[in-house]
């Protein structure tokens, strides 16, 4: 049987209660949101057994980001990206300020990856771009913004289209894998139409798939790869891959994976994709084999929900026999060893963000 991997911290944590503010951060807008609130809920009573005050806030608004930092607690579980700034505008049409950075220029420390690695891996065409700059295997690609038409391209059939910025397989239905021309024009409009996004496509990778959850060592710089099958029922033309339906419906299966060669290509892959993102503390890396069995990366998932049921967690239990107390715990102390060094940062007051937080609008993403 394998021993646990939890940081020293939670282990402390398993023992006694600490001292300690921690919030968690959401919000009620589903577009914003990455978070359920199941899990909401869950986290809620893992951490209450262990820290003596946690809270939860949600953020729908710029203000309300303005009083989650006047709180000033000392990690801050962050389950959403950005909001818009100006809530008097269609969400596509205001700025954005992400958490992530604004909670660090106020001397908050928070879970998970900083805006760089937020950006691109929100972003599928940019991770593709990293992914084959550092000399990744990633299927070839092309990206057809909402005011242009489909150029001509050399990418052989079938391809498989998707919108760039959205997650829990919204925009992938039977109609994302095409075989001809028309069948890409009419995916491609249907998307620019119904979700108002940028739409990817690349050439269809036709092996397993799979999702390599990755945990930051405590105090370490080495990285804890954790692999998954993930299968799904085929569809009506006999293709199987992770559609809006079949996660709603909560169809797919996940195993484990016993192939050890196999196993090491994966882990190998995800590791230098997580470093090549500029991720940090946990996430999960969706992976892909092509017609040989060769892993190809797909795309990144640095703000996974954090369900007891979900996949990051099956990572987890099925590699390592973490329970998922013991995994809400290692994550929340590879934030709180920030904490410390950002505590001194903290402004005397809280100000309008300046440029850097912002994203020019318009930004169709979720």
């Amino acid at each position: 049987m394998k021993v646990p991997f939890v940081t020293a911290h939670a282990q402390n944590a398993r023992l006694r209660k600490i001292d300690m503010h921690i919030e968690i951060v959401t919000s009620n807008n589903p577009r914003l949101n990455d978070l359920p609130e199941d899990a909401r809920q869950t986290i809620l009573t893992v951490l209450r057994k262990h820290y003596t005050r946690v809270g939860v806030t949600i953020v729908d608004s710029f203000s309300d980001l303005e009083k989650l930092a006047a709180k000033q607690p000392g990690l801050v579980v962050l389950g959403m990206g950005l909001i818009p700034l100006d809530s008097s505008k269609n969400y596509d049409d205001s700025p954005k300020v992400w958490l992530s950075t604004y909670l660090e220029d106020h001397g908050i420390a928070h879970t998970g990856s900083s805006i760089d690695a937020l950006v691109l891996q929100r972003n599928k065409n940019d991770a593709k771009r990293e992914m084959l700059h550092a000399g990744l295997r990633t299927a070839a690609y092309f990206v057809v913004r909402i005011d242009q038409v489909v150029p001509q391209h050399s990418l052989r059939f079938p391809l498989f289209v998707k919108p760039t910025n959205r997650g829990d397989g919204k925009g992938i239905d039977e109609r994302s894998l095409v075989y001809s021309e028309p069948e890409l024009v009419a995916k491609i409009t249907s998307i620019h139409r119904e979700c108002g996004s940028d739409v990817l496509v690349e050439e269809y990778l036709p092996g397993r798939e799979f999702s390599v959850g990755i945990l930051q060592r405590s105090n370490a710089n080495d990285l804890l790869a954790m692999p998954i099958e993930i299968t799904t029922p085929a569809d009506e033309k006999g293709n199987s891959f992770l559609s809006e339906a079949v996660k709603k419906a909560d169809l797919e299966k996940a195993s484990a994976v016993s192939d050890a060669v196999l196993r090491k290509a994966l882990n190998t892959l995800a590791i230098r994709a997580f470093k090549t993102l500029r991720a940090r503390d946990y996430g999960r890396i969706d992976l892909r084999l092509d017609s040989f069995g060769v892993p190809h990366f797909i795309e990144a998932n640095l703000m996974p929900g954090l369900s007891d049921h979900g996949y990051l967690s099956r990572c987890f239990a099925l590699n390592e026999s973490i329970t998922y107390e013991e995994m809400i715990l290692s994550i929340v102390d590879l934030g709180l060893q920030r904490a410390s060094a950002t505590l001194s940062k903290i402004p005397a007051s809280i100000p309008t963000p300046p440029e850097e937080f912002l994203i020019p609008s318009p930004l169709a993403t979720d």
